[in-house]
């Protein structure tokens, strides 16, 4: 397996895409889904996998202190991301990233950067954090807000009543306004 990624930047600063190379034989397959030494970010301390059916949406959410990790295993997601980083050089930048099972990819998001995922098709994908879970860095503001350009108004979207029940973006912004990421 490759000591080093392909790494592809984004429209929003410190995020990145990483190919990961998959080796396949009679036996199967295999992906190394990530080494520390292919990436200068804090260490993630705690994996999850999330399945979710067909037309889930979840989101948007942004952390202050922990960093995520992806990989999409089944299936496709798409990662709508919006910059909340008054000090970032793109600021209020929106970018949508597509991963599927098909290309195996990593996706890697700072605090500070809001995501929301939504699964048009039935999807498994695995997530690394760089802190463990904590109440007070689950923050998010609502899915309907016009404060995005992401078109979900023609989706029947699954949506969790936490995310229901999420602020609008202003109120969000007020909140982390004196926010430094770690």
């Amino acid at each position: 397996m490759p000591s080093e990624v392909i790494r592809h930047s984004t429209k929003i600063q410190d995020v990145f895409v990483a190919d990961l190379e998959t080796a396949v034989d009679s036996r199967g397959q295999f992906t190394e889904l990530f080494r520390q030494n292919w990436f200068d970010i804090k260490t993630p301390i705690q994996w999850n996998a999330v399945s979710s059916y067909a037309g889930t949406f979840r989101g948007f959410h942004v952390h202050k202190k922990h960093a995520d990790y992806l990989t999409v295993l089944q299936g496709q997601v798409h990662f709508l991301l919006k910059d909340l980083r008054q000090s970032s050089s793109t600021f209020e930048v929106e970018q949508e990233i597509v991963i599927t099972a098909d290309k195996v990819q990593g996706l890697y998001l700072p605090p500070g950067v809001a995501h929301a995922f939504y699964f048009p098709v039935a999807a498994m994908h695995v997530y690394a954090v760089t802190e463990y879970w904590d109440l007070a860095d689950e923050l998010g503001f609502h899915y309907q807000d016009a404060c995005h350009a992401f078109q979900l108004d023609a989706l029947d979207l699954n949506v969790s009543e936490r995310d229901r029940q999420l602020g609008s973006y202003q109120e969000l912004l007020a909140q982390i306004s004196s926010c430094t990421f770690i």
